[in-house]
């Protein structure tokens, strides 16, 4: 049986943990790329009428959007996992299963097609194969 209120708990920290995240990306001189893709994105909502926030809240609403997004991607990944409606599992499992989704983690990144990439190029490899 799931713990709800240990389940929120554990998502409203990642969620934090996500959205710092994907504010420092929106900042960095690393992907100048994502702030002016964000940038582009508030003009075309402000001139549209879509918004009247300031870029800075926009930005964190759209930041906790996406953070949202991605926890709840996670979490029906894991639910298809738990109820073995997926194989192999590549998130987690108890038991065995978390081994060999552990194990399906380290075989990703050892193929040399994935060595430059990060855990997010693996979710979304995940994603992908979920819906086809």
């Amino acid at each position: 049986m799931i713990d709800r209120g240990a389940l929120l708990s554990d998502l409203q920290s990642v969620l934090k943990t996500l959205e710092a995240d994907l504010l420092e990306r929106s900042e960095s001189d690393e992907r100048p790329d994502l702030a002016q893709t964000l940038q582009a994105t508030f003009e075309a909502a402000k001139k549209a009428d879509r918004t009247a926030q300031s870029y800075e809240q926009w930005r964190t609403a759209t930041i906790t959007q996406t953070a949202v997004a991605w926890v709840l991607s996670c979490t029906f990944v894991r639910f298809l996992e738990d109820n073995q409606l997926t194989d192999p599992p590549r998130l987690s499992g108890p038991d065995e299963r978390r081994q060999h989704a552990q194990n399906e983690h380290q075989l990703y990144f050892q193929n040399p097609d994935n060595a430059r990439k990060t855990n997010r190029e693996y979710l979304l490899q995940i994603f992908e194969d979920l819906s086809g």
